[in-house]
């Protein structure tokens, strides 16, 4: 009998299946083709069209593009200018964050991932700007933003590390610290201190009410009159504001978990069963059937050490590839790709096995 090539009626664009790739049919009836027997050849239409199916919210607009470099994803944020404190309505801004990387082979489904990713660090950018740190001057900082000379703080780091220091009464640590913090203009109330047996504190905290402008903006109102509960030992209290971060980005990172769709979907909400996700990818991988087709077995192969091989970036011989070298050098019969040019400088500088 004659293999022929299954037609793969494309459902996202810049998919081909792979010749003889097998189907699948799912418990509900419906037959399809796994991603993981998918080719990926995507441009900027594609990218384009996949970014289209996405829906967040009316203040997160989505790009692609491409430039000298290749394809990405750049996600913008129109809110306010974080470091404008005063008491008046402040106009919108457009934002935008890094421009995420995606290479023309990458799966459908790790694009829309990376834009996914690329919203939560957006987000935790402005979250870590309105944290704000004053001092006794009354100077305030955005003490945990991004956007700190990180070459001159490694300088003056004897200036920077924390001194150990006991802390006597622990509840007036908590309050002091607190009164030094605010949060998007909000005050941090601390609702209660209890010590647990093991010599560690749970601590409730609320956020304040936002000043009168701030409300009108109504700009992340999902942080409004957020209840946080932190569990920190005696010998941490000190890293209140760090612990407190923590939360500030797990809350928008749930927030964009529970918002984030595709096609209508929610793939990152905590509705879903994870029983029914596990078992639907059970389904898309009969692996044993599957390869017992030679012909696609070793296409299926061929194509995964290809696209392995192309993620391996070029050593170099230079610092860092010397530093890279000498790293992967401490590991004997290291599986997968070696960097390239790695066997070159190896037989330069001969080291382990590898």
């Amino acid at each position: 009998m004659t293999l022929r090539p299954l037609q793969h009626t494309q459902t996202q664009p810049g998919e081909i299946a792979m010749p003889f790739a097998p189907s699948v049919v799912l418990n509900n009836g419906q037959q399809c083709i796994a991603q993981h027997y998918l080719r990926y050849q995507h441009t900027l239409d594609s990218i384009t069209q996949i970014a289209s199916q996405i829906e967040f919210d009316q203040h997160t607009p989505i790009f692609a593009g491409q430039d000298h470099s290749g394809l990405y994803i750049q996600v913008g944020l129109i809110g306010r200018e974080n470091y404008d404190r005063s008491n008046t309505l402040r106009p919108h801004k457009l934002v935008y964050g890094r421009k995420w990387r995606i290479d023309s082979d990458t799966p459908t489904s790790e694009i829309i991932q990376t834009i996914f990713i690329a919203i939560k660090k957006a987000r935790e950018h402005e979250v870590r700007e309105l944290l704000t740190l004053r001092n006794r001057a009354g100077k305030t900082s955005a003490a945990l933003s991004n956007h700190h000379d990180l070459p001159l703080m490694a300088q003056q780091r004897d200036q920077l590390l924390r001194t150990t220091q006991a802390i006597a009464d622990p509840v007036a640590s908590i309050r002091q610290q607190l009164a030094e913090l605010r949060f998007a203009q909000r005050q941090i109330e601390l609702v209660s201190v209890e010590q647990r047996t093991n010599q560690s504190y749970l601590i409730d905290l609320q956020l304040g009410e936002a000043p009168l402008a701030r409300k009108l903006e109504g700009d992340f109102s999902e942080f409004d009159q957020l209840a946080i509960t932190l569990i920190l030992r005696h010998d941490q209290l000190h890293q209140l504001a760090y612990a407190l971060m923590d939360e500030l980005i797990a809350h928008s990172d749930r927030h964009v978990a529970e918002q984030f769709r595709f096609q209508g979907y929610p793939r990152f909400s905590r509705s879903n069963d994870l029983m029914a996700i596990a078992n639907l990818s059970m389904q898309t991988r009969p692996y044993a059937r599957d390869m017992a087709n030679k012909s696609f077995e070793r296409i299926f192969r061929a194509s995964n050490y290809d696209v392995d091989a192309s993620r391996a970036p070029a050593l170099g011989m230079d610092k860092l590839g010397q530093k890279n070298r000498q790293l992967i050098d401490g590991f004997t019969e290291l599986l997968g790709h070696l960097p390239q040019g790695y066997l070159q400088a190896s037989s330069t500088h001969p080291a382990k096995t590898a």
